[in-house]
Parts: C-alpha cells; sequence; structure tokens
C-alpha cells in the first residue's frame, strides 16, 4: 500500500496559535510526502507527526487501520520567533522524526525517507511544481502550456504558464491564490484548450466541475 497522506498538527495548543501554527504546516509536509508517492507502506495510508510541549508523550504512537500519529516536542515560542525559512526547516525536521520514529516501529525500509529529507533540502523547502508534470499543446501546436504551483508556509498561488513551441516562456499570469490548505486542490486540477486563445480549468474531484475559461492569447 502506498502513503495518501502526511500532516502535521499541532495537539493540545488552545486558541489562534493552534490555527496558525496548523496553516503554516501544510507545504512542507506535501512536499515531503511528494517523494514518497511510492513507498511501501503496508496497509498504513495516512500519517499525523502530532507536536506539543509535553515531554512525556514524545514518541508516543497511536495505531488505528490504515492511520498512525506519533507524537513530537516542540517549543512554540521559539517556532513563532522565526522566520519562514527556519519554521520550515523546523517542520522538515519534525516531519523526518516523526516517519523514522513509524517506519521503525513498522520496520519499514527507512532509506526512502532520508531521501525525501534530503530533496526537500535540495529544493530549498520551496514547494514548487507543474501539475501533473506536463504541458499541453494548442490545437495548432504553436504553443504549451502547463499549470504553475508555488505552496508556501503562508499562501499557496496557481499559475498558468505559455511557452512557444521551443520550450521558451512567453508569459505567465495568476490565476487563483489562497490559504495554504487549500493547496490541495491543485492534485485535482486539469484543464484543456478550447482553441488557440482559450483554456478551461476543471475540478475533477467535485464531478469534473468547470472552475474556470482563461483567455490566453
Amino acid at each position: 500500500m502506498k502513503l495518501s497522506q502526511i500532516s502535521l498538527r499541532a495537539k493540545f495548543l488552545p486558541g489562534k496559535i493552534f490555527k496558525e501554527f496548523n496553516e503554516e504546516c501544510w507545504s512542507i509536509a506535501e512536499m515531503y510526502w511528494s517523494f514518497l508517492r511510492e513507498y511501501n507502506t503496508d496497509d498504513v495510508r495516512k500519517c499525523m507527526i502530532s507536536v506539543g510541549d509535553d515531554p512525556s508523550e514524545v514518541d508516543k504512537i497511536t495505531s488505528y487501520q490504515g492511520f498512525r500519529e506519533v507524537y513530537k516536542q516542540i517549543n512554540f515560542d521559539q517556532y513563532f520567533d522565526m522566520n519562514p525559512f527556519e519554521k520550515k526547516s523546523l517542520q522538515l525536521d519534525l516531519i523526518h522524526s516523526g516517519m523514522t520514529t513509524i517506519g521503525g516501529l513498522e520496520k519499514w525500509d527507512t532509506e526512502p525517507l532520508l531521501k525525501a529529507y534530503k530533496y526537500c533540502l535540495d529544493n530549498d523547502l520551496n514547494y514548487k511544481f507543474f501539475i501533473n508534470s506536463k504541458y499541453k499543446r494548442s490545437p495548432n501546436c504553436q504553443w504549451k502550456l502547463g499549470l504553475w504551483c508555488e505552496w508556501e508556509i503562508n499562501c499557496f498561488k496557481l499559475f498558468w504558464v505559455l511557452f512557444d513551441k521551443t520550450g521558451r516562456e512567453i508569459n505567465r499570469d495568476l490565476i487563483t491564490e489562497g490559504e495554504p490548505s487549500g493547496g490541495e486542490t491543485v492534485y485535482y486540477l486539469d484543464y484543456k484548450w478550447d482553441d488557440n486563445n482559450y483554456i478551461t480549468i476543471r475540478n475533477k474531484s467535485r464531478q469534473n466541475i468547470e472552475m474556470c475559461k482563461i483567455k490566453i492569447l
């Protein structure tokens, strides 16, 4: 079985800080998971790394069918004094530590976890990618277009990017942006050229509902 989700969440943290921390934890968890899509985790589909300030709970694992949760300690005061890059670095360390703990208990091959950790560092903790890692040609084959996602700890942004047939970028424009938790939408998007000037973007998770029609040229 393959992992469908890795999440990092604050536990036992009241008030606004709880929401703020959890909202910032989407992009790095998704980035780490993106390098583990083919990782064999037997019957486990989802893993959660819960964090808090209780040292007595560290490395405690909770198991349900298809789900594992492990607790890690964090100093929230220090976290909220960090700049965005430092926050992302700490998030990555917590996620990797949690996944390594779960992997050790489950007797998984932990080498892919280390590779995912290093890949995140090699990409400077920036989760930016073309959806489905591909472009689509216009009907006249003069243009190629891709949907580009930039997922940060404080927002996500979706762009269309136009290339000529030699691969030279011609233009890019913002389609939408929102809270980091909304970034999961990009996994369910598809698009098509209506003609040589317009594209239509659809959400496959909602019965292929049309989201928008965009004039490109």
